[in-house]
């Protein structure tokens, strides 16, 4: 698969850039240990200079991001630039500091959408979020961009205390008018981490992949589109892909393939969700825009490696046995090197591995599923 991809060309299509990493809340989740500004964010000059190299690359979407990107005073100067420049552009926030002159503001650059970041009902949201109050704010906000006529979207980070609520979350967010809904499970690097318990048993993949699955295939808003963390192969990868792709099914991570992560210092990853220095780790860092061009770093002979360069050998575990090895590649990067600490490739965050292993122990996944619903909370409707 690497080989089709590599004849098709490597191109940042899609982009997710950290204008900030300042935020103003300690989420359990945060994977980017968001919460004071990097010493050496890009001057708007700089940022600016960079959102004309990416029009130059030809990326398609781009998706500004922190932190909080409303933090940033100058963000609107940089979606202009992005915007001008034919990126099609979105954000996404935490909602606290949406008004209604930044909704405007919004609607005459032209950014595309806004995505607002819901964890589940209160509890479950406002104990992953650690502010009180903060969930009917965000509700709020929702209603306040659907107002002035902006595509909304929500982001939900799959954990523990909102896995069983996800169908019933669905019906309050099309309440408020949501049109897509993204939803990627909790990976424990960053601040999630130090907050393990949060994230899923690799096993109750079996009752949350089926139920993104028949949701991605109804006719129901807010659409659903699964993170790059979610599947993979098995009965239901059909129903998380896009019927009307060039190749509807899983074909490995994109990180540095058709995706670049853009860091608010300049660095370039390949996924904004790779662990950097934040977290200890340098090995996805391939290039700072203070020293190379955009376009130097991403066609860099050599760059990139862990996925342009990829082999079978790179696998370990069940991933190096599984009859889809080559086409999957392992699954997302970010999801085995949280559970490796290593570039070798074993994803226990997947579909068909997690089911091949209950069968092969004599398991069912009703057992699995019983398990899931035992420990429901109440859901709180709006």
């Amino acid at each position: 698969m690497i080989k089709l991809l590599r004849k098709y060309g490597f191109y940042p299509r899609v982009a997710v850039w950290e204008l900030t990493l300042k935020c103003d809340l300690n989420c359990r989740h945060c994977g980017s240990k968001a919460g004071r500004a990097r010493d050496d964010e890009l001057t708007l000059p700089e940022a600016r200079k960079l959102a004309r190299e990416l029009a130059e690359l030809k990326c398609k979407f781009l998706t500004l991001s922190g932190g909080e990107p409303l933090l940033r005073k100058d963000w609107a100067l940089i979606a202009e630039t992005l915007v001008d420049g034919g990126v099609t552009t979105g954000m996404i926030s935490n909602g606290r500091h949406w008004t209604d002159d930044i909704a405007r503001t919004f609607r005459a650059i032209g950014l595309e959408s806004v995505a607002f970041s819901v964890d589940g009902f209160q509890e479950a949201h406002e104990y992953q979020r650690r502010v009180k109050g903060q969930w009917q704010q965000v509700l709020n906000t929702i209603d306040n961009a659907v107002g002035h006529g902006i595509k909304t979207s929500v982001v939900t980070t799959v954990n523990n205390r909102n896995l069983h609520e996800l169908e019933d979350l669905r019906e309050l967010l099309a309440a408020h008018g949501v049109l897509r809904w993204q939803v990627q499970f909790a990976t424990a690097t960053g601040n999630m981490a130090d907050n393990k318990g949060l994230v899923m048993d690799p096993k109750e993949i079996l009752y949350a992949v089926p139920v993104i699955a028949r949701m991605c295939r109804d006719d129901k808003r807010p659409k659903v589109y699964p993170g790059h963390d979610v599947g993979y192969y098995g009965e239901y990868e059909e129903s998380l892909r896009d019927p009307k792709a060039a190749i509807p099914f899983w074909t490995g991570c994109s990180a540095g393939c058709s995706v670049i992560g853009i860091e608010s210092n300049g660095n370039i990853k390949g996924c904004l969700s790779l662990p950097s220095a934040m977290n200890g780790v340098d090995k996805f860092v391939e290039g700072n825009v203070r020293r190379n061009t955009l376009r130097e770093i991403w066609f860099r002979e050599g760059a990139f490696a862990y996925n342009r360069n990829f082999t079978i050998d790179q696998l370990g575990g069940f991933c190096r046995t599984c009859e889809y090895n080559d086409i999957c590649r392992g699954g997302c990067t970010w999801s085995c090197f949280a559970e490796t600490g290593e570039l070798l490739r074993d994803n226990p965050y997947c579909y068909y591995r997690q089911l091949k292993e209950l069968e092969e122990a004599g398991g069912k996944v009703e057992d699995i599923v019983a398990g899931v619903n035992r420990r429901r909370l109440p859901v709180v409707a709006e």
